[in-house]
């Protein structure tokens, strides 16, 4: 839901130049984090989760015109780093084919990516406080709110008319009845939570489901220890 199929031209350059940078400066770190880790295990998943992430999110759940990320997954199994760059892998894949355009690919990898960090996070936070599968679900429903309404900002400072975001149309085509930004955000709200109510519950079925046949993998979230720690400890 938070992937903007916004085709170039639409946004003002200065914000998706923005959006490049700050991509390349938390990818920047993201690898420097990762610098010291063995990641013959975690390659493999990295690819293997990216590739669930492109599959879903190529698909559309009608009539709420929804497309499930599996973005909180990829940063509980994958961690916030390792995470953050399936994001980046997804998003050009999916820019290449035409799912959204070249110039939105630094805002949606901040969306996608922040997904990841956050679902990682808070699947850690709510340790000790609930099961697994209300942990995750939990962990998506407040990480899609948070990044939804991140969508909603960047629409807002992008000062564009929010129906070329509905229907992808160039700047300057005329519609019938524009969609102000407050009608964009309860149209935006209220159709998300459909779809983050059927996310939270495949992410929370995913990753009992894991923690079940393969716990290992869920290790560094699962067991006692800080957020981000695991990018050195397990990947």
């Amino acid at each position: 839901m938070t992937h903007m199929h916004i085709p170039d031209g639409v946004l003002p350059v200065w914000l998706w130049l923005l959006g490049f940078g700050i991509m390349a400066a938390a990818a920047a770190f993201c690898l420097f984090r990762l610098r010291t880790v063995d990641l013959k295990k975690k390659v493999p998943l990295l690819g293997a989760v990216s590739a669930a992430m492109l599959v879903v999110m190529s698909l559309e759940i009608l009539p709420i015109a929804y497309h499930i990320n599996l973005t909180v997954v990829a940063g509980i199994l994958l961690g916030p780093a390792l995470g953050f760059l399936a994001a980046i892998i997804t998003n050009l894949i999916l820019a290449f084919m035409g799912h959204g355009g070249i110039t939105v690919i630094g805002l949606n990898t901040l969306l996608l990516g922040s997904e990841a960090v956050l679902g990682h996070t808070l699947f850690y936070l709510f340790k000790k406080r609930l099961p697994v599968f209300w942990r995750a679900a939990a962990a998506t429903i407040l990480t899609l709110f948070i990044t939804t309404m991140a969508l909603i900002g960047f629409v807002a400072i992008s000062h564009i008319e929010p129906v070329l975001i509905l229907h992808g149309d160039e700047p300057g085509h005329v519609h019938e009845s524009v969609v102000t930004i407050k009608r964009f955000a309860v149209m935006v709200l209220s159709l998300g939570v459909l779809g983050w109510i059927i996310e939270a519950a495949i992410t929370g079925y995913v990753v009992r489901f894991i923690s079940q046949v393969k716990p290992d993998l869920l290790a560094h979230v699962l067991h006692a220890e800080k957020p981000g720690q695991s990018q050195g400890n397990e990947q």
